[in-house]
């Protein structure tokens, strides 16, 4: 099957021999031996096995899948540690939340060995949780499964990011804001969703001129006059001089969480200073997170 994989990855089984270190022939026979057990045509013989039947198109989405996943599996087995936690996360929060608490694991609990994986969306961040990829997920997570270890850090704030030129003429309602170019993000991100959303419930639409695959990437793009963009206000802080934060109307607020799969030890320090109500005051101080105590406890808008 991963011959038959990589044939196709590479457009030619001739290269994919020369990867594994096979011959050609030896990679076609392995090739038919897979088309006979699957009792199904993978290349179209009258194209001169260039071209994927409509099976092997098919067959092919789910064998690749089935491939990255064994590596990925593999990949984990090989760097896996007893004493290391692995932390999934976003890009904005792998760079401005994650540090001042692995920076207190250090220092109160002698936890030398953290790793940190960002992701560019909480889909892919939780489906990391789901199959084991990190021991704990941080970021605006859906509601977890039942029995899964959760702790809430505190609420971060959306805010409209535009270049510092705009600033000052630039409004923060739905209404005002629709008339702008706007860098979004992919259908997937759960960032698109809140910005169609909100639009959405105002009775507007706003206009994509580009799209980032990421937080940084949109900031990126809004640094060069681009457009506006929505973003969690923690990710301007310190490394964006030519952009400004406008906020908006109604303001948007999301609940921080950690979620755990397992139990180990490590996991439930990681979770115990995380989940710290001292630790959540001091970055509310330093502006990570906003005092949650004053807003409701929802990943959604406040109240109209």
């Amino acid at each position: 099957m991963e011959y038959f994989v990589w044939s196709v990855r590479l457009g030619s089984k001739t290269l994919a021999a020369k990867k594994f270190g096979v011959t050609p022939s030896a990679m076609s026979q392995q090739i038919g031996s897979l088309e006979s057990v699957l009792d199904r045509k993978l290349y179209d013989r009258a194209s001169g096995r260039t071209a994927l039947t409509r099976f092997g198109s098919i067959f092919f989405q789910h064998a690749s899948r089935v491939i990255d996943t064994f590596y990925e599996t593999l990949s984990i087995c090989r760097t896996f540690h007893d004493d290391l936690v692995t932390v999934g996360t976003t890009a904005t929060l792998a760079t401005q939340l994650i540090p001042p608490i692995v920076y207190r694991m250090h220092r109160e609990r002698q936890i030398k060995r953290v790793s940190v994986e960002s992701y560019p969306d909480i889909r892919s961040l939780c489906a990391a949780l789901d199959r084991g990829a990190v021991d704990l997920a941080v970021g605006p997570l859906e509601s977890p499964p039942t029995g899964r270890n959760v702790r809430t850090i505190g609420e971060e704030e959306l805010v409209i990011a535009c270049h510092r030129n705009r600033a000052a003429s630039l409004e923060g309602s739905w209404p005002e804001l629709a008339r702008e170019a706007w860098v979004g993000y992919r259908a997937e991100s759960d960032i698109d969703k809140i910005i169609r959303r909100e639009s959405g419930r105002a009775g507007v639409a706003v206009r994509y001129v580009a799209t980032g695959g990421d937080v940084p990437t949109a900031l990126s793009l809004v640094a060069h006059g681009i457009g506006v963009t929505l973003v969690p206000k923690m990710a301007l802080r310190g490394a964006w001089p030519m952009i400004s934060a406008v906020e908006l109307e109604i303001p948007i607020r999301r609940t921080i969480s950690i979620q755990a799969r397992d139990e180990s030890p490590l996991v439930d320090r990681f979770l115990e200073i995380a989940g710290n109500g001292n630790l959540a005051r001091k970055l509310v101080a330093i502006g990570l997170l906003k005092d949650s105590c004053a807003y409701p406890d929802r990943s959604t808008s406040v109240a109209r």
